[in-house]
């Protein structure tokens, strides 16, 4: 078999965010497949081309209807004939269903799970392609397709109702968007929109697969939408959507397979009395960089986007305004009330500002603590925004001497680094966000800064709930939860909390935190089940938060082995895949290779193609993220908080390009990563467990739907090919394709 060549992106890469396949209790994607292949030689199922795949779906409370409509392309020279077959969602009732044939609508049989099953394994059999196994279970919609003509297009329309669930909090829909399989060529054209009607306030909207644009037009309603073009989609669409409370919405989702510790994602938002405005208040003082460095266009933005901040303080906020250089310089000797006399000072205050001079970091901290002194009689956080384009040169310089300065500021105080270029520290900039529970912003010098700077502060604006603290009961046995210190909570804002569990069974949650300055509690009710399945997307989720998280203590603090061995294992189980767990990953399967303590055959990162090549590159950004400045630390550090903050799969995408390329040697399933190994698949965790005995079985062996009936969970697994190496219950099994072996 000959390997693809594949370049891994400079960027950061979650590989499994392209390959995400769901459970195949709720897959219900409609295709057409040709049975019967027209002329001899090799032949594939699906032959046809998908030139558009449109998916609107109106959801009206708990009641969803979508609306499909799919039109197929013959791109061969001969007639095809084929069957449409829509797996049905559980639960689902089909409400519409239309296609016309030679001018007569043609009609549809509805097949019971066993019929379906037959179908399926038949194919499987006689055209040696496993991606239907995933319905294996499954109810069918079929229909006949004749003529498909040469060069001739199909167009179906389908339309079903079902009613969603909702646990823990969230109301859950998913729409298969798994084509890959199933098109002979990228897609044209893929859209999908999800119209919400909630008859309670919408806390939260969130899509944790694909990237979306979600508009929120009333409190109880949202749009979702997505598009792509020129895609091989295969990973479902997934929304959850969690009607608010009188004060937070709060859900929680939960994944744990049998006999396995589990993983949860709590999600919390400003619910219904945090939907007006004006009702926060807030102390902010904006500390701006005037140095020499910022001549010029940086200046200008810089000027531009103190404008915008000025004009979207809050009613009752009190704010100051710093600029530092050589020297500082405060506008106020304290925090003034937002009145338009102040901002019009301060606006003014702006415009003259010059830059010339180094930068005196700490003259600018210092300013800035003592000018928001006095919040604590006020309850309220101190919030300093520091934006700078360098590194301290002027004053104390040293990171440690620093970082004691910001210490004294107290457990409410909160520094928000907005960095501008390459020529910043870092590591000073991103310890003052860790120290203060804030998150760090780098804006390159070409990028408009004056946009960077004000979607920023739009974010903070509005503050509902600080100081969080979240309370969960010792017998769930929640462990390596991230983010460790909760950042506070914004008004139009989501806060996720990842992490693991051991126990199981209905708990009582508690979040706490400060609203302007008075202590409240928040009590959620929530089930954490001993064994559920439903949300594989879950694991590669908290596994990218904490390789974001070990990563950081490796590039801030130093390389230790025990977080070096960590970070290995976690990114070759859940598919996690960045230039520096890949350097990680090849060493480490290296070094055992040479020690015989690994077959080449189990290899994950390291036997995929172009491995080597991509090693030495790869060893020299492993060490460049450890630099303390420079274009390769501003970029370490923005890549490791999205891994710090990941909330969905697609968090961190590759470079434009090469995703399609390493969708094809990565792909997660249920929550663990497999690796295209020389035509194998690889199971991520078969070296956690080397040694144990191999059962190798024959594929569309009778042996094989056999386990396949035995274990259903396993037919996402093998759909993903005829050659696949796996651990299921403690063992290794193998499924080899006979007709592949030499004579």
């Amino acid at each position: 078999m000959k390997k693809r060549k594949s370049l891994f992106p400079r960027g950061l890469l979650l590989a499994m965010a392209a390959a995400l396949l769901a459970s195949p209790a709720l897959r219900a994607d409609g295709f057409i497949v040709i049975p019967h292949p027209p002329r001899p030689g090799p032949a594939t199922p699906f032959p046809l081309e998908v030139v558009r795949h449109d998916v609107r779906v109106e959801i009206d409370g708990q009641v969803a209807t979508t609306f499909i409509d799919q039109e197929f392309y013959n791109p061969n020279p001969w007639r095809l004939e084929g069957e449409y077959l829509f797996p049905l969602p559980t639960g689902a009732v089909i409400k519409k269903f239309s296609m016309w044939i030679d001018g007569r609508e043609t009609q549809a049989e509805l097949l019971d799970a066993a019929k379906a099953r037959g179908i399926y394994e038949d194919i499987v059999r006689r055209l040696r392609d496993p991606a239907l196994l995933e319905y294996d279970g499954r109810g069918v919609f079929r229909m006949r397709v004749y003529p498909i003509e040469p060069r001739g297009r199909k167009r179906i329309k389908i339309s079903y109702h079902e009613v969603l669930e909702r646990s823990n909090g969230a109301v859950s829909y998913l729409y298969p968007l798994n084509t890959e399989k199933f098109s002979s060529r990228a897609i044209p054209e893929v859209s999908i929109v999800v119209n919400i009607h909630s008859p309670e306030v919408l806390a939260s909207v969130h899509c944790p697969t694909h990237p979306v644009h979600i508009a929120r037009p009333g409190r109880g309603r949202a749009t979702v939408s997505y598009s792509a073009r020129d895609s091989l989609p295969d990973s479902d669409f997934r929304l959850f959507f969690t009607p608010a409370g009188e004060r937070l919405g709060i859900s929680l989702l939960a994944f744990r397979p049998a006999g396995q510790d589990g993983t949860f994602l709590l999600s919390v938002s400003p619910g219904g009395s945090w939907s007006g405005s004006g009702k926060e208040a807030k102390d902010i003082v904006f500390a701006v960089d005037t140095s020499g460095s910022m001549s010029g266009r940086a200046m200008e933005q810089a000027r531009e986007a103190m404008r915008h901040c000025l004009e979207r303080l809050n009613r009752g906020d009190r704010f100051n305004v710093v600029r530092f250089a050589t020297e500082g310089e405060s506008l106020f000797r304290g925090l003034q009330p937002a009145t338009q006399a102040n901002v019009a000072r301060a606006r003014e205050f702006v415009s003259g500002w010059q830059a010339a001079g180094g930068t005196n970091c700490e003259e600018a901290l210092k300013l800035a603590l003592e000018a928001s002194g006095d919040s604590g009689t006020s309850g309220r956080l101190r919030t300093v925004v520091l934006v700078t384009d360098g590194r301290p040169t002027i004053g104390e310089t040293g990171e440690e001497a620093l970082l004691r300065l910001v210490a004294r500021g107290g457990a409410r105080l909160r520094i928000f680094p907005v960095a501008i270029g390459s020529e910043i520290n870092t590591h000073l900039l991103d310890k003052i966000a860790a120290a203060t529970r804030t998150f760090r912003t780098y804006i390159a010098v070409n990028e408009d800064i004056s946009g960077g700077i004000a979607r920023f502060f739009d974010t903070i604006s509005f503050p509902a709930l600080s100081d969080l603290r979240l309370d969960m009961p010792a017998g769930i046995g929640a462990a390596q939860v991230h983010p460790r210190d909760l950042p506070d909570l914004y008004r139009g804002s989501t806060l996720t909390v990842a992490g693991r569990y051991r126990g199981s069974g209905p708990a009582t949650i508690t979040l706490s935190g400060s609203v302007n300055g008075r202590s409240e509690s928040f009590p959620f009710r929530a089930d954490f089940p001993a064994e559920s399945l439903d949300h594989d997307f879950l694991p590669p989720i908290w596994g990218a938060r904490r390789v974001g998280f070990l990563l950081d203590q490796i590039r801030l603090h130093g390389q230790e082995r025990e977080l070096v061995e960590e970070v290995t294992r976690l990114a070759r189980q859940f598919g996690i895949v960045t230039p520096y767990t890949s350097y990680l990953i090849v060493e480490d399967e290296k070094g055992r290779l040479r020690r015989g303590e690994l077959n080449e055959s189990d290899m994950t990162v390291g036997g995929l193609p172009g491995a080597p090549a991509r090693a030495g590159r790869h060893r020299e950004e492993f060490s460049a993220m450890k630099d303390k400045s420079g274009a390769s630390s501003v970029r370490a550090s923005t890549e490791l908080q999205k891994l710090h903050q990941a909330a969905a799969v697609n968090a961190a995408r590759p470079e434009s390009g090469a995703t399609g390329e390493l969708s094809g040697q990565v792909k997660s399933v249920q929550g663990v990563a497999f690796y295209l190994n020389n035509g194998t698949w690889i199971d991520g965790r078969i070296q956690e467990i080397r040694g144990r005995p191999l059962t190798r079985i024959a594929f569309a062996s009778a042996e094989y739907f056999a386990l396949l009936k035995k274990h259903p969970r396993l037919a996402s697994a093998l759909a993903l090919g005829r050659s696949i190496r796996f651990v299921l219950a403690g063992r290794i099994f193998e499924v080899f394709d006979p007709g592949s072996l030499p004579e």
